[in-house]
């Protein structure tokens, strides 16, 4: 009779799933400027406008908007944020933000885990989730239909890196359908 082959544990089942708060601020700037880096086309946001920024811009920034992540040994493995505007005709809308995996963590469901915590805390009111993603990123666009997002439309040259333009997806999950 074979022997049961032992399950090595996935970093996706010891890590703390959580919002991050000021006090989270130096876990929040380390993964912030890793994927700004490493991933230039991928955010509204780019490296040289951050990586000189005080702690407390960092801590700001989480006490404004909620912000979650996947924290394994006081190091933050993925991120997943969302906001909303102040129009009131656009209250039931929230725009998710800084959708970040390190690389060595990818392919273990940490963003679906995240999803499913940010959610859980959305209020009531809030009947969709948007957000843009690079029409290039085929890795994200997967992850997000995966979280039933739909391609509602296209932004020809939506962001501009040196001489090089990226298009974005706009994409929506209704809550309420």
């Amino acid at each position: 009779m074979p022997h049961p082959v032992a399950r090595r544990p996935s970093t996706a089942d010891a890590v703390d799933l959580r919002r991050l708060r000021a006090a989270d601020a130096a876990i929040w700037r380390d993964i912030r400027l890793e994927a700004l880096k490493s991933a230039p086309t991928a955010f509204g946001a780019v490296h040289e406008n951050w990586v000189d920024r005080p702690l407390q811009d960092f801590a700001d920034w989480l006490e404004r908007s909620p912000l979650y992540a996947a924290v394994e040994q006081g190091r933050a493995l993925a991120t997943l944020g969302w906001y909303r505007g102040d129009a009131v005709t656009e209250r039931h809308r929230a725009t998710l933000v800084a959708a970040y995996v390190r690389p060595e963590a990818r392919g273990q469901g940490l963003t679906d885990r995240l999803f499913t915590l940010l959610r859980s805390e959305l209020p009531a009111d809030i009947l969709q989730i948007e957000l843009e993603v690079a029409a290039d990123n085929i890795p994200a666009l997967a992850v997000y239909r995966r979280l039933g997002f739909e391609v509602t439309g296209r932004f020809p040259r939506a962001a501009r890196h040196g001489d090089a333009f990226v298009d974005r997806l706009f994409t929506v999950r209704r809550l309420d359908a």
